[in-house]
């Protein structure tokens, strides 16, 4: 790679897609296993955070660690656990799956079940998400994290100084529909970023060299729009047999979060061994 700065302004990305609490900690565990291997995960020119990777993401970026994620922080009135009901999101795909629905039309429709499902308080799982990332100014670096418009089912980015609070845009990547309630702002609401493409890689293009960390990519495909990155060279971060064993079937799974996290470093660990030659030192 030339040292001359291209001339869309950044070379390098990190993109970290949704997981789930259990994938959240998986996700953790690697970017701590690439530092402890000499690679800085925060060193990327841009970063995309979709779900449990916006969390990561806002985590990072804010300069704290993120094992932070693993032993969620407590305060009085805000509980870092997620106690949720996992099957909220498949019940409400369940019954839209077979309409054979546009993508833009399905995810509107989703949306709207979520607004029906009544999981809770917006300004809970906003004050929640505050609590874990521990950070309430959006960070000086180009992050984005991504969200879906319940009104239009089309994708919402946020970046800094948007109208959307960094908690409030980490609320909204993360409203998983059925599970955590959809989040208001700015007079709009919107749901889970995963909804439009579970890592949101597009967002990265124009870099010369993308990371994505993808902790299901055991389940969910990429979107189409995934591949189109420009041409980037591309390395991806996935689960192996261990760490899939390790994360389990249900995501919310307290007591899988340790094992995940483990899985995790190692996989780090390991990673960093091929990103030696290609991603920036400081």
């Amino acid at each position: 790679m030339s040292a001359a700065v291209p001339p869309n302004g950044f070379r390098n990305a990190l993109v970290l897609g949704g997981g789930g609490a259990v994938g959240l900690t998986w996700m953790a565990g690697v970017v701590t296993g690439l530092s402890a291997a000499g690679i800085d995960a925060t060193l990327a020119d841009r970063i995309v955070g979709t779900s449990a990777g916006a969390i990561t993401a806002a985590v990072i970026t804010g300069g704290l660690d993120p094992e932070r994620l693993l032993n969620p922080p407590e305060r009085p009135g805000v509980s870092g656990e997620l106690r949720v009901n996992p099957n909220g999101l498949t019940e409400i795909l369940g019954e839209l799956f077979a309409l054979g629905l546009e993508p833009d039309e399905f995810r509107r429709r989703v949306g709207e079940r979520a607004l029906a499902a009544g999981a809770g308080d917006p300004a809970e799982h906003v004050a929640r998400m505050a609590n874990l990332i521990g950070a309430e100014a959006w960070p000086e670096r180009e992050l984005l994290v991504t969200a879906v418009d319940v009104t239009t089912g089309r994708r919402q980015v946020w970046t800094p100084g948007g109208k959307a609070t960094l908690a409030e845009a980490v609320a909204s990547s993360t409203s998983v529909p059925g599970v955590f309630p959809p989040i208001p702002i700015g007079g709009t609401v919107y749901i889970d970023g995963g909804l439009y493409s579970p890592v949101n890689a597009d967002l990265a293009a124009g870099a010369e060299f993308v990371l994505i960390i993808e902790p299901l990519a055991h389940l969910f495909p990429r979107s189409p729009s995934d591949s189109e990155l420009g041409g980037a060279a591309t390395q991806s971060i996935a689960p192996d047999a261990a760490a899939i064993a390790a994360i389990g079937s249900n995501l919310f799974d307290p007591a899988a979060r340790e094992p995940a996290f483990r899985e995790g470093v190692r996989q780090g660990g390991e990673a960093a061994v091929r990103l030696k030659d290609v991603w920036p030192t400081a």
